[in-house]
């Protein structure tokens, strides 16, 4: 996933699927106006800490 992604602060959502995606990385965490990220049809772990704290803020993950 680029990095550049990170500079995006209003990002509100992110789809993902089908991208082979076997992990994450930890500043998607810092993207406080995500709204929705879609990781179907991925192979990401859905217990991931960075995944409850982005649904406890209230984004929406499916998985």
């Amino acid at each position: 996933m680029p990095e550049s992604l990170a500079g995006l602060p209003y990002l509100r959502q992110l789809d993902l699927r089908s991208n082979r995606l076997g992990q994450l990385p930890d500043w998607l965490a810092l993207m406080s106006s995500l709204e929705k990220l879609d990781l179907r049809w991925n192979e990401i772990d859905p217990s991931l800490p960075l995944l409850s704290e982005l649904e406890r803020r209230g984004c929406v993950v499916l998985t």
